[in-house]
């Protein structure tokens, strides 16, 4: 009867308590499988620490045995000093050896032991525990036994050296004596090798035992906990499992984007809040879903408009260039053959005043023609409205044959490597080149002959081109203004210029779906670099596209 009340009181109490109760039990159990899982885990960390250990011995003894027989051909006291100090090592330990085989061992001299024989200050604990619980384990115990017959060897490498080191500091050391001694060194490490390794063995199968032994006690705790976890778990589920499952389906409603899916609830304990919860939660992100998407149709608009608007204005803008600069020539081309007509008939009638004023007059006109010039260029940039295969190596040697008076008159060298054939607009793929050689070529330092190189790479469906020179560079916090339109970084006494050649070679770039950017150090060069799509662009769209991936480029 009382079981059966328990059942019953069970199955009626609140979920909190059921998880409580089934926790409690687990937690137990699980307790005292960690707690046996640790114990395990430290006696094998100990078995590991002493086959460890029994490595830096043997491999202190073997570099020992070295030294000493390094001193013996090289009579270096350095060497013997080196042997000395790897013998340290099997001498900690023989100290940690001897205490710990007493009946009531001296513990902090063992740590000072092991520690002395290089062991980790972290192990010196466990390997202690492991000596004094074990040392009558059957293989622990035959460890033991190997560890003291190379234990008593040891001293024999002290006597050996104490010779060598007597020999070869005497007033007439002989060689003779001094290689029979050596050799002695040989048949006291075959005499040690055995019992190192026999130590290791010996501790790797007590190691699989007990790894066997922990296996069988874990598994069956394992077992154990399973068995009552699952069989509570059990109990757990079927009062609550109708419940989780209506909310469940109704969460993978919402899932697949039917947010208007609510969950029954069929009771008032926990399960029936959290269903009445899960619909609070639907229902508002219902809610907020709905405003996101009106937001998102408004902003669309916004944006759209605004595109639009920028749009036009730019063709408005590049109208008005064109426009402006058209009309300004006809007026110019006036005012400078009145100039010249002024320079030939009263040069030299005028006083010097007014020659210098038409000079500068001059001067000015010409200026202005070339900005002009500037002006319509960048206004017509784009009105080609087909790519077509330009092969880049022909196009810019008919650059450097535009620009061959100054490439002289300056003595640039200029180097260009294999160059593709690209599909792109050629008029202004042409000015681009142009503009950027001009410039390595203008802002060259004073003195030194301008040394170009041009080259490309393939990235990413992209061609990246590189114009690097030998210039005055460019100052980082420059680099994003110079492609701006009239901005200008030196005096025209110093460099001429109308500041719009860097902003064409951008307008250029961006029309074939690229990027262009500088890399500079002032007073070292400049390396202007810019991408070309390997396909070309034509939509909008993919215009967009393909300038994201530039941007990873």
């Amino acid at each position: 009867m009382k079981g059966i009340h328990i059942g019953r009181w069970f199955r009626n109490v609140s979920i909190a308590k059921k998880l409580y109760f089934t926790v409690g039990i687990m937690a137990l159990l699980i307790a005292f499988e960690l707690g046996a899982l640790i114990f395990s885990i430290n006696t094998l960390s100990s078995v590991r620490a002493y086959v460890n250990g029994e490595g830096l011995w043997s491999k202190a003894q073997k570099d020992a045995m070295y030294q000493l027989l390094k001193y013996g051909r090289s009579r270096d006291e350095a060497d013997y000093l080196e042997f000395k100090e790897f013998m340290k090592v099997p001498m900690g330990d023989h100290k940690a050896l001897v205490e710990l085989s007493k009946q009531k061992p001296d513990l902090q001299a063992a740590r000072e032991g092991l520690i002395a024989g290089r062991n980790h200050p972290d192990d010196v604990e466990g390997m202690i525990k492991l000596f004094r619980r074990f040392h009558s384990e059957d293989h622990i115990h035959r460890a033991i036994l190997a560890w003291n017959a190379a234990d008593s060897l040891i001293p024999e490498f002290f006597v050996i050296g104490n010779k060598l080191h007597q020999e070869i500091n005497a007033t007439n050391p002989s060689p003779e004596r001094i290689n029979a001694i050596l050799e002695e060194i040989d048949p006291l490490n075959d005499k040690i090798t055995p019992f190192e390794d026999r130590f290791s063995a010996t501790l790797g199968e007590g190691s699989r035992w007990l790894e066997k032994y922990i296996l069988k006690i874990l598994f069956i705790i394992a077992l154990t906990v399973e068995l009552t976890g699952l069989g509570l778990a059990i109990v757990v589920s079927r009062s609550i499992q109708k419940g989780l499952n209506e909310i469940l389906h109704s969460a993978q409603a919402v899932t697949l984007g039917n947010l208007s899916s609510r969950a029954k609830a069929f009771s008032n304990d926990e399960i029936g809040i959290l269903a009445n919860d899960f619909n609070k939660m639907a229902a508002e992100l219902e809610r907020m879903t709905d405003v996101i998407q009106e937001a998102n149709i408004t902003l669309e608009r916004k944006v759209q408009q605004r595109t639009s608007e920028l749009e036009r204005k730019n063709k408005e803008l590049e109208q008005f260039a064109y426009v402006a600069s058209h009309d300004l020539q006809e007026p110019l081309r006036t005012t400078t053959g009145f100039v010249e007509a002024l320079r030939k008939q009263y040069k030299g009638m005028l006083d010097e005043h007014a020659d210098r004023y038409l000079d500068y007059i001059a001067q000015s006109s010409d200026r202005m023609k070339i900005l002009i010039k500037d002006l319509l260029d960048y206004s017509r940039i784009g009105r080609e409205k087909q790519f077509v295969p330009v092969n880049c190596n022909v196009m810019l040697a008919e650059v450097l044959s535009d620009l061959d008076t100054v490439i002289g008159e300056s003595q640039a060298a200029i180097k260009v490597g294999e160059l593709p054939v690209v599909n792109a607009f050629p008029t202004e793929l042409k000015l681009l080149f142009q503009n950027l050689i001009s410039n390595s070529i203008k802002f060259r330092r004073r003195g030194v002959a301008p040394l170009i190189s041009i080259d490309v790479q393939s990235r990413n469906g992209y061609w990246k081109f590189s114009v690097q020179d030998n210039g005055i560079g460019i100052d980082p916090s420059h680099h994003d203004r110079i492609f701006i339109i009239f901005q200008r970084l030196h005096n025209r006494s110093d460099y001429e210029g109308s500041g719009i050649g860097l902003a064409h070679c951008k307008k250029i770039v961006e029309l074939h779906g690229g990027e262009i950017w500088v890399e500079s150090t002032p007073g070292k060069g400049s390396t202007f670099f810019f991408t070309i799509a390997e396909h070309p662009v034509h939509t909008e769209e993919e215009k967009t596209n393909a300038a994201r991936q530039v941007m990873n480029l």
